[in-house]
């Protein structure tokens, strides 16, 4: 089984994609296939899934959602939750990623970017990050 999040869905048209958590290619789903009423498949929200090879790539099926929540955890790699020291660049554009799309999840990936970009040079001139 695989997680991911839901990063796109037309409703109009019964499909959509999802990201995984793993990092990989974002995975093709429709409707048809994921055994959910339509009003389940929300932007943002985290899925497990099976992946199958589609006629134009991989395809997410039995679908079912993770724990109702929007988020995933954050996992901070060797830090304690409470820890307050600077991020890496890597981990804050995750972070601020992970942020905007679960605000408004209608936000086009170059809106995304836009946003992510500028509150990390921000984020840089503050000293909040590691170098």
């Amino acid at each position: 089984m695989s997680i991911g999040k839901l990063v796109s869905f037309d409703s109009s048209r019964g499909f959509g994609f999802i990201r995984p958590e793993d990092g990989g290619p974002d995975v093709f789903v429709h409707v048809n296939d994921v055994g959910l009423d339509e009003d389940e498949l929300r932007q943002g929200r985290v899925f497990e899934f099976d992946v199958t090879e589609g006629d134009r790539g991989p395809k997410a099926v039995n679908l079912g959602i993770v724990g109702g929540q929007s988020v995933p955890p954050v996992r901070h790699k060797g830090k304690d939750k409470s820890s307050s020291g600077p991020l890496t660049v890597a981990e804050h554009k995750r972070l601020i990623t992970e942020l905007l799309l679960d605000a408004s999840p209608a936000l086009t990936a170059g809106e995304i970017i836009t946003i992510r970009d500028r509150l990390t040079t921000f984020a840089d001139q503050h000293g909040w990050l590691e170098n």
